[in-house]
């Protein structure tokens, strides 16, 4: 019976691996208890990639240990029987746990705890006798509800814990509370890190009971048994974690391996434990950071097994092993590399999978010389037991077997056979084809172009002989457009000739057809029996008869090409960076052509074939404004012999979206085959590919027609016909901001022929202004969206547009005007408008107090005069019919019988008006605040009115707990009493002390207290009075009244708020006048307010 086979070469998943140390967890029942599992789970799931790495298992009643081997106490007529054994790693990776950690539900209050504690020392028991003598560590771990307190507070909890130390006999370090509350995830945590140090302390032990075995061995007979115990420290210090140690039990595991003589029948056992070996060398160097070292050590590894074949008949599991070592050094250098290794062009993964595909081709090559004879599986199957072989590398018809004991040769013979017959059947090319992908990915990774192309030939190569053809054609089609752009013609010429065979054989019109013309080019470096040929097939193809197969090929493709050929045949072949033995060039005969008149293209072909074309039609693509259109070449002849050229013309009329626009050629189609349904698709720019580097600057000298003097010119621009229909314009420039500005447009026809289907556009050039620009040509004034388009009546020879804008600047109107000249030929008249757009007036905003000052702050519950001022800048008069203010929420309006003070005015440029409002406002603000939104409704003088809007700001708003006014007569007489009032307002809720001094001048003698201080209670009035007697006639200054503060007054008003509170709220002069003749009355005395 035949063997199951997996390749020869693969390493074990134990060597794989990164050695984790092996955790046990005994005593969760995760299927029936929900807390058990999500405990179970806190501990499987906690992995993060910068954290311990430990594997956890699960340990059930029914989970069996490997039983334990004897210790043996000499080795003194010991003979092993392999080197290194294939369930150690396994038994050490998944079978045998560093440590056992039961887990057992107790709390210490638990009133059932002394038979817990009977049943969990059981448990602890039963798991020992288990393990029959090994030294896994076992530890206690107590799951309980509530969180445990400090050893120390504690009581009970310490006795309790002495007591079921004792009954499990455990060490009181080996018990563990786990409390599966809310921080389970921590509890968890602190478990794993003691858990990794006693794994460390259990593996180490290990090591050392292997180390203790060194002095019983002898290099004579042991040399097995030295590399297997070195080898066995070096993995047991990998569990360890002990990265160092590890490398350097393994550097003498592989010395020892050296030192072993090898012949044919232990060449394989040996090559394989070298193989692990330095496998397990590389990784733990490049984990070091030694790169160097590890490239220098597989370096100097397969030098030394390169050529150790052992059986000649099997010359293929060498090359198998070789092809092995370096795709997985590769894999372990990809890897560092990831992890932040750097690497270059000269040294990078993909060279080590490169050589892996070398090997991998002899291993292939040696198959089928050595196993092509062998037709049936041995009936005695000496490969029974293959995965059951006691020990790596060795064979399964002698396992076990000292290499002085001389094989069978029958069985030998079998073996060999088996082997040979099972390698017969490997897929070699899956393999190859999976390191090949490997390869490329590296070299496009570190930019080696040409390798990497390279290596996509070989691949595609390897599909081809796979039988893969479709596949390979996909490669070999990617890799052609980079060797024509380099002109590798010989190898262009080798990987066209190996794509035409691919397209042959899955039947692929399209790919044969343009893979053909490549072939029957001047650069295809191949006979002319061997074109001749492609041109048989070609014109076959064209006849829809199927191509004549090649001798070499085994394959039979006539029923693909029957069922392609029967189907409708419509193809467009883009012939674009393809390098064809048709070449063509067009151009526009002209840069510009007017719309009116028949633009012209060149088309030139040239059959660069050893054999005559015949194309159906020829024509070309032209791409206009709006879409694309085919034109064909009028009654011409399609025939081409070899080397000649044609000249053709194909006309056209442009479409009348194409002015001012550019037109450009897409495509010169080529149709070929019947009914033309074929179709070659060339850019008209001619074969760029097929001039040489050397003379890519260089003309040929023109000697009569040249193709090659030919300059291909792709693009033309339509222009207007000269029309004589003329636009002219009436307006008043500049436009006012926020006006309908109109603009009368005239039109005058100096055509000859009747103007018909006028059809105007109107818009902007640019799209800077458009969302500030509104053009309206509606008695209601309706905005219309731009561009306007619309039909307007010939017979009317002008008409009005309004245009508004809200943003200063330019506005560049484009009028555009088409049109059809006799009811035949359309043509199109275009202007462009510039109109600058200023503002009207400018407004500037000064605020004043009660006694008509600039204000730079105005203060809550005092009276302020807003006072817009209107500039005109415009340099037409405008008219202002009417003004508001209307007020922000936050302010106040003192005067609402106010109305418009400046209606009716004319301004002129460089004139300006004012009003004034009286309003107060009761808000505190420390930025400016806004007054209200200020509307002018104005006019030019005989046009519509317009209506601009203005936010006024004014300053920022203070407050003061305190108001002062005066009442005093309009004016005094010389030697007339007068009296005058201070008010005094607090609006504060504290009491405020002022001092009070009035200072006496030389026009006038006064009544009244002169220095004193004032208590004004929250929310009350203090009213001074003073009895004043003028002296003097004229403006006079008043006495002044000076406020002070008293040292004990609070912070709530200060000093300078009290001068400028006198400042702004009293007048400093008043008006007297002289006394008259006689006997004068003293008049009633009359008390007005002056603000």
């Amino acid at each position: 019976m035949q063997a199951p086979q997996e390749d020869i070469s693969d390493f074990p998943l134990e060597i794989c691996l990164k050695p984790q140390p092996l955790i046990g967890m005994s005593g969760l029942d995760v299927r029936n208890n929900a807390m058990h599992k999500l405990i179970a789970d806190t501990f499987f799931n906690n992995r993060r990639i910068d954290g311990i790495q430990i594997q956890y298992k699960l340990i059930d009643n029914t989970f069996s240990f490997p039983t334990m081997k004897p210790k043996r106490n000499s080795y003194e007529w010991y003979v092993p029987k392999g080197i290194l054994k294939r369930n150690w790693m396994h038994k050490h990776l998944n079978c045998i746990p560093a440590v056992i950690a039961v887990f057992y539900e107790l709390d210490w209050n638990d009133t059932q705890f002394n038979e817990k504690t009977i049943e969990c020392a059981s448990r602890i028991q039963s798991l020992r006798h288990a393990l029959e003598g090994r030294t896994t560590k076992i530890t206690l771990v107590l799951m309980q509800t509530r969180a445990p307190m400090p050893s120390n507070d504690d009581v009970v909890a310490t006795e309790r814990a002495a007591t079921i130390c004792g009954q499990c006999g455990l060490n009181t370090k080996m018990l563990f509370v786990l409390p599966h509350g809310d921080h389970l995830q921590g509890y968890a945590v602190r478990l794993e890190n003691t858990f990794y140090e006693l794994s460390q302390g259990y593996y180490g032990s290990e090591a050392k009971v292997i180390k203790g075995h060194r002095e019983y061995l002898n290099k004579n007979t042991h040399q097995y048994l030295m590399v297997r115990h070195q080898f066995k420290m070096g993995f047991l210090n990998e569990l360890k974690q002990d990265i160092h140690a590890a490398h350097k039990h393994y550097t003498h595991a592989y010395n020892n391996l050296l030192e072993i003589r090898i012949v044919d029948t232990n060449a394989n056992e040996i090559r394989t434990i070298a193989g692990f070996v330095n496998y397990k060398l590389c990784r733990l160097m490049f984990t070091l950071n030694l790169p160097r070292d590890a490239i220098s050590q597989f370096k100097t590894h397969t030098e030394r097994f390169k050529m150790r074949l052992g059986f000649a008949e099997l010359a293929f599991e060498h090359y198998a092993w070789l092809s092995k070592q370096f795709s997985t050094f590769g894999d372990i250098f990809d890897e560092a590399v990831k992890m932040g290794l750097p690497a270059v062009q000269t040294q990078h993964p993909g060279l080590y999978y490169q050589q892996a595909v070398h090997y991998a081709n002899l291993r292939k090559k040696s198959c089928y010389e050595l196993c092509n004879s062998i037709e049936s599986y041995p009936s005695n199957d000496p490969l029974a037991g293959l995965k059951t072989v006691e020990f790596y590398g060795q064979r399964p018809w002698r396992p076990g077997k000292v290499t002085s004991e001389p094989p069978d040769p029958q069985i030998e013979s079998n073996g060999i056979e088996a082997l040979q017959y099972l390698e017969k059947h490997v897929n070699h090319s899956n393999i190859i084809i999976g390191l090949y992908g490997l390869a490329v990915t590296q070299f496009k990774t570190y930019k080696c172009p040409r390798t990497r192309r390279h290596l996509v030939v070989q691949m595609a190569d390897e599909y081809f002989v796979s039988g893969d053809y479709g596949k390979a054609l996909t490669l070999l089609t990617h890799m052609l457009l980079d060797y024509r752009t380099e002109c590798w013609w010989s190898i262009l010429s080798h990987i066209v000739e190996r794509a035409l065979i691919c397209a042959h054989l899955i039947a692929s019109i399209e790919d044969f057809v343009v893979l053909s013309l490549e072939l029957l080019g001047r650069n295809a470096k191949i006979t002319y029996e061997k074109k001749k040929t492609v041109y048989e097939n070609l014109v076959r193809i064209l006849s829809r008869q199927t191509p004549i197969k090649d001798a070499l090929l085994q394959i039979d493709s006539k029923p693909q090409w029957e069922k392609a050929l029967s189907a409708d045949l419509n193809l467009r072949l883009d012939m674009t960076n393809i390098t064809t033995c048709i070449d063509c060039k067009c151009r526009f005969l002209q840069n510009k052509y007017q719309a009116d008149d028949k633009v012209q293209v060149e088309v030139y072909v040239r059959n660069e074939c050893e054999f005559p074309m015949n194309f159906s039609s020829i024509g070309i693509t032209v791409k206009h404004f709006n879409d694309s259109s085919n034109y064909f070449v009028q009654g011409g002849d399609f025939f081409f012999k070899t080397g000649i050229v044609k000249r053709f013309i194909v006309e056209f009329t442009p479409q009348l979206a194409d002015i001012n626009n550019e037109i450009s050629i897409v495509a010169v189609d080529l149709h070929l085959g019947e009914m033309g349904k074929l179709v070659l698709q060339f850019t008209g720019t001619g074969n760029k590919c097929s001039i040489p580097m050397e003379l890519k600057f260089f003309r040929k000298e023109h000697k009569g027609f040249e193709f090659d003097n030919v300059y291909p010119s792709l693009n033309s621009t339509i222009v207007p016909r000269n029309s004589k229909l003329k636009l002219s314009f009436t307006h008043a420039e500049p436009a006012l901001l926020g006006e309908w500005y109109e603009i009368t447009i005239h039109m005058r026809n100096e055509e000859r022929q009747k103007v018909s289907n006028m059809q105007f556009e109107i818009g902007l050039v640019d799209d800077e202004g458009i969302d500030s620009t509104e053009f309206s040509r509606q008695a209601d004034r309706s905005a219309e969206k731009l561009p306007i388009a619309f039909h307007h009546d010939e017979r009317a020879p002008s008409f009005t547009l309004c245009m508004r804008a809200h943003k200063i600047g330019d506005r560049n109107i484009y009028i555009r005007a088409t049109f059809v000249l006799d009811g035949i030929v359309p043509s199109l008249t275009e202007t462009t408008l510039q109109i600058s757009v200023v503002k009207p007036f400018e407004i500037a905003t000064r605020y004043l107090t009660g006694m008509f000052e600039d204000a730079a702050k105005l203060y809550a519950d005092e009276e302020f005069v807003a006072m817009p001022v209107i500039n005109c800048l415009s340099p037409w008069p405008i008219i202002i019919e009417d003004t508001k203010l209307e007020y922000d929420p936050n302010v106040r309006c003192v005067d609402a019988d106010t109305e418009c003070q400046i209606a009716g005015h004319e301004l002129k440029n460089g004139e300006s008006v004012a009003e004034m409002y009286l309003a107060t406002t009761a808000k505190r603000s420390d930025v400016p605040i806004a007054i209200g939104q200020y509307t002018v409704e104005w006019r030019r003088l005989n046009g519509p009115a317009t209506t601009s809007r203005t936010q006024l700001a004014g300053p920022p708003i203070d407050w003061i707990p305190l108001e002062l006014r005066l009442n005093v007569p309009s004016h005094g007489l010389v030697r007339t009493p007068m009296l005058i009032e201070y008010h005094l307002f607090n609006k504060s809720s504290c009491l405020v002390q002022i001092d009070v001094n009035i200072e006496s001048g030389e026009a006038f003698m006064f009544a009244g207290f002169k220095q004193f201080r004032v208590s004004i209670l929250p929310s009350a009035k203090k009213v001074l009075t003073y009895n004043l007697y003028p002296l003097i006639a004229g403006s006079v200054c008043l006495p002044k009244l000076v406020l002070s503060l008293p040292e004990s007054e609070g912070p709530a008003l200060r000093q300078e708020q009290l001068n400028a509170l006198l400042q702004r709220s009293l007048p400093t002069h008043i008006f007297v006048m002289p006394q008259k003749k006689g006997n004068p009355t003293i008049p009633k005395i009359m008390n007005s307010v002056v603000c």
